[in-house]
């Protein structure tokens, strides 16, 4: 399984590091309970608290219990006393609703945890606090008042409850972290690719996500700042235990890091927390190189996609927040009957592959360029990919096993050069379907099955999925 990286915000885009998950707490009881009943209550309220705890989430403000609207103006207060991703709100038993509506009426933009308990056995006898009572009482009518709910029944001891938080926990923090994410691309939809394109004003007001054209020629202008010396001692640290083949020249090599630096620089000067630009009419043209290494640099700290493709670039930025991973793109070479072919021509971040990477120099075509080159890790693996119709998004995702390829080479290639960072991806009898559902000609891949935490993030965005 591909080693687990975990991103967060900071002033540079280059830290890698935890990130914490938070909520915000508050429970409901009915007033009608006696002391006793709500002594019990608490001491569960506080064992489903600690639950939170127990499986890496923190609980950064505590409300409640709140028992009647006199409790709601105090209950509110705490809860906004700090910073969180989501809030729970937690139904041990029976609660009147409006003070369960009118707690959580102020915080109907963040994500909402509606937890119910479920019953408690005490020697031959279930006892049933009723919980499922209280959620089915606000369930429908905070929806209709457009709360972004997770509604989970069960008891804090059960694996499949906590299952399920974490997953959502997952997506909101994720949603924290889009909304307020930085695109940069270098050009815009190479060789006119439509899947490419995007919607500014949808992108930014339902997904939080800001784009930035920085232009190709710009970048050439800060890599023409950069030192030999600057470069070379770059070369020296970076490659030291890679294999580079006697055919890549100094001076190729040289040139490649200077842009490499120069879009190191820019990703922190306008905090890109992810990047795109054209290839075969981008550096190629203006500059005679790929952006294959510049981009297989970057892709250990942020999330790359080839030929500025947004819409991509904002799949990964999804991916590595609800995974814990950084994702990598791939292109589909060929579909089988059980299987697809998928690689990418030179551009896998290191972390990625198995092996020891190889740099290699290559003619594809009419373009010549540096690449990186190894074997892809392997085991099961999450394939996504986001696509607009205007302001409608859908996010279509399925779940693989990643093998070894075979020997192959794209037509063009030089067939004595090595094969791809590539793999082939079994789906078994569901190929056709996924075929059939394919929505661009790149996809985005993590190791492991994030399936749920994906879906839980698409319906908090109203995002439609298609799992095949």
């Amino acid at each position: 399984m591909a080693k687990s990286l975990t991103l967060i915000r900071s002033k540079s885009r280059w830290n890698v590091g935890g990130a914490g998950l938070r909520t915000a707490f508050v429970s409901f009881m009915a007033p009608a309970y006696t002391q006793d009943t709500v002594e019990v209550l608490k001491k569960i309220s506080r064992s489903a608290m600690a639950t939170l705890g127990s499986i890496g989430i923190e609980v950064s403000s505590e409300a409640g219990p709140v028992i009647d609207l006199s409790d709601v103006d105090a209950a509110v207060s705490k809860i906004r006393k700090d910073e969180f991703d989501f809030l729970t709100a937690l139904i041990p038993s029976w609660a009147e609703p409006p003070a369960i509506v009118n707690t959580l009426m102020p915080f109907l933009d963040k994500p909402i945890l509606l937890w119910a308990l479920s019953s408690i056995q005490e020697r031959d006898a279930l006892i049933a606090p009723a919980g499922a009572a209280g959620m089915s009482a606000v369930r429908y009518p905070l929806k209709v008042m457009g709360a972004k709910l997770k509604v989970v029944y069960g008891n804090p001891e059960s694996k499949d409850v906590q299952d399920e938080i974490l997953s959502f926990a997952r997506a909101a923090s994720a949603i924290k972290k889009l909304f307020g994410s930085r695109i940069g691309i270098f050009g815009y939809a190479d060789m006119g690719s439509y899947t490419a394109g995007f919607d500014q004003i949808s992108l930014r007001s339902k997904l939080g996500v800001e784009v930035e054209d920085f232009e190709v020629h710009r970048l050439l202008l800060r890599a023409g700042e950069i030192e030999d010396k600057e470069a070379d001692e770059f070369i020296s640290k970076q490659f030291k235990d890679w294999k580079i083949d006697e055919i890549v020249a100094k001076e190729d090599l040289r040139k490649t890091i200077k842009v490499y630096l120069a879009l190191r620089k820019i990703i922190d000067e306008r905090r890109f927390d992810a990047v795109s630009m054209k290839c075969v009419y981008g550096l190629p043209t203006y500059y005679g190189i790929t952006p294959c290494i510049p981009l297989a640099l970057a892709g250990s700290k942020i999330p790359v996609v080839c030929e500025s493709d947004v819409l991509g670039l904002v799949t990964e930025l999804m991916m590595d927040f609800v995974s814990g991973q950084r994702s990598v793109y791939l292109e589909f070479y060929d579909i089988f009957e059980d299987r697809l072919l998928m690689g990418v021509c030179g551009m896998m971040p290191q972390e990625i592959l198995e092996s020891t990477p190889r740099l290699y120099k290559y003619a594809w075509g009419k373009l010549t360029g540096l690449m990186v080159v190894g074997s892809m890790k392997t085991g099961k693996i999450t394939l996504a990919r986001l696509a607009s119709a205007g302001d409608r998004y859908t996010m279509h995702i399925t779940v693989g096993e990643a093998v070894k390829p075979r020997t192959w080479h794209e037509i063009g290639w030089q067939l004595e050069a090595p094969v791809y960072p590539s793999l082939e991806i079994i789906l078994g009898n569901r190929t056709k379907e996924f075929m059939e559902n394919i929505m661009a000609q790149h996809y985005h891949l993590v190791y492991g099955d994030c399936t749920e935490e994906l879906v839980e993030l698409c319906k908090l965005l109203g995002i439609e999925t298609i799992l095949t």
